[in-house]
């Protein structure tokens, strides 16, 4: 199986960044007019990171150039720009041309973007894996300001997300690489994670009403769940057996930092050592496309990776998506 048709991909370094304004489960408490101790019972959540006195500009730069440092190269050295945000600065320009002009890249390189909302930075790491012909070094980044959007009087779904960016730098590899990458759509949960506003469908020059009802973020967590649960076990294992894998041939799992309640749910439905899973969400909370390569920042930092062995990336999506991906260390 090792070094079997790969896709040749190695992670030269990764960065991450929180903003400094930190929002404990107490203050949310205070602020919504819970008793003390209620809003960490519902999130799980002690504290999370909102934007406040910095500019998502400053997020963004934090996670970039602490890859950039380890790594030991300038942005100048850099080929292509992926903005893999689930969260857009304002509906056009992309997010591209914003990052591009924040970092203050030299050169006119190409720059895109990739949203599948939670699964962004995952389906940007397979897509990258193509490039390297036309681009060597690839930056991915992330920078998600979920905060801007939530609704408190929801406080199931408000209270578990939290802010941060990240950033990714990619070259080809001569070992290791992808093993095998598959995403899915589930479309009968369109609804079940939206912001109704800011497209056509309802544009704020038709719209009868308070636009702000439109701006917020929606989710309908048991239906996601229930759905989730369902399709998500059959998911992982189909695309594993496509390289004749299991979960037992897996060294360790980065999820999509969900909530907390999904991510236990994961470690009963699969039935795994916990010991494999990084699970980052009571310090960091669901950081929607910044989840997945945050986790996977932490596996790099907190864990002795060795050649060989294999990580699975795994997570949904709004729309309901799907995305897996298992690597292999170079």
């Amino acid at each position: 199986m090792k070094g079997d048709n790969l896709k040749r991909i190695n992670i030269i370094s990764t960065g991450k960044a929180q903003p400094l304004n930190i929002v404990t489960a107490s203050m949310v408490d205070k602020q919504c007019g819970f008793k003390e101790g209620q809003t960490m019972k519902i999130t799980g959540l002690e504290q999370r990171f909102f934007l406040k006195d910095e500019l998502s500009d400053d997020l963004l730069r934090k996670a970039v150039n602490q890859a950039l440092e380890k790594a030991k190269i300038t942005i100048d050295d850099i080929d292509c720009i992926i903005d893999a945000s689930a969260t857009m600065q304002q509906a056009i320009p992309y997010n591209g041309a914003w990052v591009h002009r924040v970092l203050e890249v030299k050169r006119n390189i190409a720059t895109f973007d990739i949203n599948m909302t939670c699964l962004s930075a995952l389906r940007a790491f397979d897509v990258a894996s193509n490039l390297f012909d036309a681009y060597p070094t690839i930056l991915i980044v992330t920078c998600d300001i979920g905060s801007a959007g939530l609704d408190w009087s929801h406080i199931r779904t408000a209270g578990i997300f939290s802010d941060g960016a990240s950033a990714m730098i990619l070259c080809k590899s001569n070992s290791g690489g992808i093993v095998v990458s598959n995403f899915e759509t589930y479309s009968q949960g369109y609804e079940y994670c939206q912001i109704r506003g800011a497209g056509v469908k309802n544009a704020p020059a038709n719209y009868v009403g308070d636009y702000k009802e439109v701006g917020y973020f929606e989710m309908d967590g048991k239906r996601l769940f229930k759905l989730s649960a369902k399709i998500l076990p059959d998911f992982i294992d189909r695309t594993l057996k496509l390289k004749g894998l299991t979960l037992d041939d897996i060294d360790w799992i980065v999820p999509h930092q969900a909530s907390q309640a999904s991510l236990n749910h994961i470690v009963r439905m699969l039935k795994i050592d916990k010991s494999k899973l990084i699970d980052i969400f009571h310090n960091h909370g669901n950081q929607i496309a910044t989840s997945i390569p945050t986790a996977l920042h932490e596996l790099f930092m907190t864990k002795d990776l060795k050649s060989g062995q294999k990580v699975m990336l795994i997570g949904t999506s709004a729309g309901v998506g799907l995305g897996l991906v298992v690597w292999e260390v170079p």
